[in-house]
């Protein structure tokens, strides 16, 4: 049985910043019983900084090497919910990595409706400026890899719970 069919395999929340992952990550942990983490927390945790800190201080390399590693902190850990970081899955070794230890949800909106979302948070380091047009071509490069999750649900509609059951249903319809 690959860790995908697996039902206590963890499951991994992908998608651009601003999607839910964190919302909906919690939401879903507490519908199946299991564990939540954050890679962005688990980052700020061990670098006893903030993300848009350490991507002033040390550059964004430095920044997908602890998301890297915090990832890595996840190995073998069972009955888990993970929001990633939203450039977490464009990696080869790392969406290598989800697959070989779970199975990745791609939580999709619309760009308005992420870019509404952002707009009433704390400032991302990689969405800065008004041009649209960048943010537009940033957006779209990065749908290409959230494409190779396991399952896509539209998570322009619908609040935290309802996205989470469809996340679980889906799940479970893979472990038959």
């Amino acid at each position: 049985m690959t860790a995908r069919h697996d039902p206590d395999a963890p499951i991994f929340l992908v998608g651009f910043m601003g999607a839910g992952k964190s919302t909906v990550g919690r939401a879903l942990a507490a519908r199946l019983h299991w564990d939540f983490e954050d890679t962005d927390a688990i980052v700020t945790r061990a670098g006893g900084r903030a993300i848009e800190e350490i991507f002033r201080a040390s550059g964004e390399g430095r920044f997908r090497e602890a998301e890297w590693d915090a990832l890595r902190s996840l190995h073998g850990r069972r009955n888990l919910v993970v929001a990633t970081g939203g450039g977490l899955f464009l990696g080869i070794a790392q969406r290598a990595f989800v697959r070989a230890e779970g199975f990745s949800c791609w939580l999709d909106a619309p760009l308005d409706v992420v870019a509404a979302r952002v707009a009433q948070e704390a400032p991302r380091p990689l969405w800065t400026g008004d041009d649209a047009l960048s943010r537009r071509a940033f957006f779209e490069r990065r749908r290409a890899a959230y494409a190779l999750a396991d399952l896509r649900i539209d998570a322009s509609a619908g609040g935290a719970e309802h996205l989470a059951s469809l996340v679980a249903t889906a799940k479970r319809a893979l472990w038959r």
